[in-house]
């Protein structure tokens, strides 16, 4: 969605540009989500640590949680694309508020394709731009910006444009352009260990918290 409002640039503070911004539609079903499942799962907890008294150490967990939402929602929030015509620079705010910007000139090609989502039950299309020497610059994936912020981009610069004539799967991208993708798709196998680290390292935090509570509640 394009914002014409021009404020914000991180950038261009004397001639700031208009934004790209990520739907607000696709926030919402993430706050119900995690509503739903917030409420229930910590319900639950609740009925079953009240008759022992060790409320406090759920207190402290949903605490944590909603803490963790509301980050989550103010990244969501910030994220946004920066482009307009009578500049040559293109500046990316991402989810964790990290800041890239590169000049038009250096984009050299834009790669367009449809790929199938992970249970290949439908398509979503993704948008790369390149720089000459196959450098990612900007990437937009359908499932965060609409085709609408991708035909933005593709009109706001003056490069050639390639499509993918057949919608491909994940692995396909992969081993024909490897380089448009994030390090985490190119290696699926660190993926997996990264997520095997995140739950052990999640899981030791929670221990230890909850040992604290309970050493701070006896």
């Amino acid at each position: 969605m394009q914002d014409d409002r021009v404020s914000r640039d991180p950038v261009q503070t004397d001639a700031p540009r208009p934004r790209l911004l990520l739907p607000r539609a696709l926030l919402n079903r993430g706050i119900l989500a995690a509503l739903a499942f917030i409420g229930p799962v910590f319900g639950v907890l609740y009925v079953i640590v009240l008759p022992d008294g060790h409320w406090l150490a759920v207190v402290v967990a949903q605490l944590a949680a909603i803490l963790l939402a509301c980050a989550g929602a103010v990244g969501y929030f910030r994220s946004a694309i920066w482009i307009g015509p009578d500049s040559s620079l293109v500046t990316e705010r991402g989810f964790f508020g990290q800041l890239s910007t590169f000049d038009k000139a250096d984009a050299a090609s834009i790669l367009l394709a449809e790929v199938y989502t992970s249970d290949g039950s439908e398509s979503r299309p993704q948008l790369v731009v390149l720089g000459a020497n196959k450098r990612r610059l900007l990437r937009m994936r359908g499932q965060y910006w609409t085709r609408e912020d991708m035909n933005v981009i593709v009109a706001a610069l003056d490069v050639p444009v390639h499509s993918i004539p057949e919608t491909v799967s994940m692995g396909e991208l992969r081993n024909d352009y490897p380089h448009a993708l994030y390090v985490l798709e190119r290696r699926p196998l660190l993926v997996v260990l990264v997520a095997v680290g995140g739950t052990a390292l999640t899981a030791a935090i929670l221990i230890l918290v909850l040992g604290f509570v309970n050493t701070f509640t006896s």
